[in-house]
């Protein structure tokens, strides 16, 4: 069911069961993270292998589906002029923009049922045209086991049967990283974090 706060469209969905990866990380035995890397690098390979009409898809209002125009519209449309300096979003890699990505791949967004396996991918918020490398990226910008990290480049390049290239993974880590930086000091700038 569609319904509106404060003008903003949101939907209510049937709750997921499952905690955040985030979460439970640190708990996960090294086969349990090795098993939960497999099923992550299975997830994103299979939606970035989805096959589509960029022209008849995502088309909501005037909001394109390339995941750097939605972020291009929603820094210029919604953000101060004071506040775009942290959102430096033109660092993204704009070649091989070629198949759906979330767009915000986090540990937080990945849920694991009780016997430590995904249960659901969620909040598919920045979905979108984009290239493999921004959700692989995110999933590793943030604080993980070294095992785990390696396991999701393993288990994604067994996969697709094509080896990721390391300095493009390593510089959308970097810019990951610096966008969480920067959105933690944005919060605390205006007052939501301490």
């Amino acid at each position: 069911k569609e319904m509106k706060h404060n003008g903003r469209p949101f939907s209510i969905h049937k709750k997921i069961e499952g905690k955040p990866l985030a979460e439970k990380i640190s708990s996960l035995t090294p086969a349990e993270l090795e098993t939960v890397s497999k099923e992550i690098a299975e997830f994103m390979y299979e939606l970035h292998s989805v096959q589509f009409d960029k022209n008849k898809i995502f088309k909501t209002n005037n909001i394109g589906l390339n995941l750097v125009d939605f972020l291009d519209e929603l820094i210029q449309i919604h953000l101060n002029p004071k506040d775009k300096g942290f959102w430096d979003y033109n660092k993204f890699i704009q070649k091989n923009n070629s198949c759906l990505v979330h767009g915000d791949f986090n540990l937080s967004n990945v849920l694991l049922d009780e016997n430590n396996h995904v249960s659901a991918v969620i909040d598919f918020g920045f979905a979108g045209f984009g290239n493999k490398y921004f959700d692989i990226a995110r999933i590793l910008s943030r604080e993980t086991p070294n095992n785990f990290s390696e396991s999701i480049i393993n288990n994604y390049e067994k996969i697709s049967g094509e080896k990721l290239d390391t300095e493009t993974l390593k510089t959308e880590i970097k810019i990951w990283k610096d966008i969480d930086s920067g959105y933690i000091n944005y919060m605390r700038g205006i007052g939501i974090y301490e």
